[in-house]
């Protein structure tokens, strides 16, 4: 399984109609088809992996909008 972060459509029960997008960790199978996704922290054992969880979250506007269980 491989995952990265990726925008995704996000809706709050409370307000469904009030959407909204969040960089996600997005797990894939083996076949790179989008499994589910949890919420993505920002954090590491050093400042050098933070920079490296900022960085992936920066390619993760460069790639499309994804949208789960619609």
């Amino acid at each position: 399984m491989t995952w990265n972060l990726r925008l995704v459509h996000m809706t709050d029960p409370d307000y469904p109609n009030d959407n909204y997008v969040e960089i996600r960790e997005v797990f894939y199978d083996s076949i790179g088809k989008p499994l589910g996704h949890t919420t993505a922290t920002m954090s590491g054992e050093d400042a050098k992996e933070v920079r490296q969880y900022l960085m992936w979250s920066l390619e993760a506007l460069d790639k499309p909008v994804l949208t789960f269980g619609e």
